[in-house]
């Protein structure tokens, strides 16, 4: 269904896809040993942002709150970050994944109450997704990538989950991955 680095006929390296969640990983082990003040200094929260605290639009993209949601984050960005590997450049694949969750925070901060603390990788990871469905856009591939990002919309949806992040991410992925996907020589 989704394609190999065989089909692509490349041979490549996961060392951002590696990198990406080695940093999440290690963000949550400090997070769990600091515990409350480290999450008040890292996740995303408006009247925090408003008040100066402008890194937490970055530093929440790998703020996660427990084992599950690092753990299904985790998972999603190695299987979209693998392919977006095989399809993109290293700073192509940076620049969406960033891009798409710096998007989704700032954008967030105009759309939630300003108290409610957000975090997760998911809104760069929904970057992937869309990026994904740009470069490899027939209409299985869309489908499949919007049926996986459904479900993880759907199972990721509740108290305390950034939905607009993901929308934004996902939307953002999808124009950065056009993007590239155009500037690039036909092949």
């Amino acid at each position: 269904m989704f394609p190999t680095p065989m089909q692509y006929g490349q041979r490549y390296s996961m060392l951002v896809t590696y990198s990406l969640i080695a940093a999440n990983v290690a963000v949550y082990l400090v997070l769990v040993a600091g515990g409350g003040p480290f999450y008040t200094v890292l996740a995303q929260t408006g009247s925090l942002f408003f008040a100066g605290a402008y890194w937490q639009v970055f530093t929440a993209m790998f703020v996660h709150f427990d084992i599950f949601h690092i753990g299904f984050n985790m998972i999603a960005l190695y299987y979209f970050g693998r392919l977006n590997e095989i399809s993109y450049s290293r700073g192509e694949y940076l620049a969406i994944y960033f891009g798409s969750g710096l998007l989704g925070n700032a954008l967030s901060l105009f759309l939630l109450p300003s108290f409610v603390e957000t975090g997760g990788a998911s809104g760069a990871i929904f970057g992937l997704i869309g990026s994904y469905a740009a470069r490899n856009h027939s209409a299985v591939n869309i489908a499949l990538a919007l049926v996986y990002a459904g479900f993880i919309f759907v199972e990721s949806s509740g108290p305390g989950v950034n939905i607009y992040a993901h929308l934004f991410g996902i939307a953002g992925g999808f124009l950065l991955g056009l993007l590239f996907t155009r500037l690039r020589p036909p092949e």
